[in-house]
């Protein structure tokens, strides 16, 4: 049978035929604690507490920081909904920030003229560098605490230290499609190295659902072949790179080499969009703004330019070259027309 172009779950069928076997022999009531302790130690932190999503890490995160009724919580206004979801769900004020246009990431001019802050939820965006000493020197210097979202950049470093390991709290999101996760189950992790801190996550997260212990044996597999899942999504970044670049029309952003979508900007997104889906090219998820969907006044140039002008090119573990080169064709093919 001839393979499923774009398949997501291309990795996750791999490894769930060809290590059977192992992924049998590693499950067991210890299983999903064995992982949380692997997955402690790949990111240097002390404690890891798995949770039922990415969304309810965050959530406990923000409440053991203290980020509850009342309090400020800046966050890049482009990120995914479940930031404001938390915020808003504890009752803290949400604080948008705009993202830099080069590479998406939340503004180091709009984090230096951030108002007071409370709380920040710092979250790089598309594997790109963001701008951790920036953060760090401001909370330090602000007094306030960090809850680090690396969910979009797990297993990347900077200046020699893995993200996961910058904020007073970080977090991942486990859940299907991420580089490590077990296909169709939600799982995030919540880490720190504060013992009060994680108790105090640990109580906050204690109602919500607990992941399918079955998932424990494949995350726990993906996170050890991680390196070479991220090796795969460079090749094909690189590729749509190398194709796409002088294309008249389109801009390509900064983005990270691991990225785990492919963003290109253009003012002809909506016949480009509709082009690629006629041809059964799956495009991944844009993300609106943070402060159209809480109806914020202010000004977000560059996040406003993102929507009206972002389409996502796939790009997933183990997606062949001829997959890369297929969908940079048609976008090539489009702008020539």
């Amino acid at each position: 049978m001839k393979p499923e172009l774009f398949d997501p779950c291309r990795l996750d069928d791999t490894l769930l035929a060809r290590r059977a076997d192992w992924l049998a022999k590693a499950a067991g009531p210890d299983a999903m604690d064995r992982f949380a302790k692997k997955l402690a130690a790949f990111t240097g932190r002390r404690y890891c507490l798995i949770t039922g999503s990415g969304r309810d890490a965050i959530r406990a995160g923000l409440a053991a920081l203290g980020a509850t009724k009342g309090r400020r919580v800046g966050m890049t206004d482009l990120t995914h909904p479940s930031a404001l979801d938390c915020a808003n769900a504890l009752g803290a004020r949400p604080e948008f920030l705009d993202i830099n246009a080069s590479n998406l990431n939340v503004s180091a001019k709009a984090l230096q003229a951030a108002g007071p802050l409370d709380a920040l939820i710092f979250t790089p965006m598309f594997s790109a560098s963001a701008p951790v000493n920036l953060v760090r020197a401001l909370a330090l210097a602000k007094g306030f605490p960090v809850l680090e979202d690396a969910s979009q950049i797990i297993g990347v470093s900077s200046g020699g230290r893995p993200y996961g390991s910058f904020g007073d709290i970080s977090v991942f999101s486990l859940s299907s499609y991420k580089p490590v996760s077990f296909p169709g189950a939600k799982a995030g992790a919540l880490l720190c190295d504060d013992p009060v801190l994680f108790k105090k996550a640990a109580r906050a997260a204690a109602a919500s659902p607990a992941p399918s212990p079955k998932a424990a044996p494949l995350m726990e597999l993906k996170l050890s072949l991680l390196e070479r899942t991220l090796a795969g999504l460079k090749k094909n970044n690189d590729a749509y790179r190398r194709a796409l670049s002088g294309v008249k029309g389109l801009l390509i952003p900064a983005v990270g080499r691991q990225s785990q979508d492919f963003p290109v900007l253009t003012e002809r997104k909506r016949e480009l969009e509709k082009f690629l889906l006629a041809r059964k090219v799956p495009l991944g998820r844009t993300y609106e703004p943070l402060h159209l969907l809480a109806g914020a006044a202010g000004s977000f140039p560059a996040s406003t330019a993102y929507a009206a002008g972002a389409l996502h090119l796939p790009s997933y573990p183990m997606m062949a070259e001829s997959e890369a080169a297929f969908v940079a064709g048609l976008v090539k093919g489009f702008f020539r027309s």
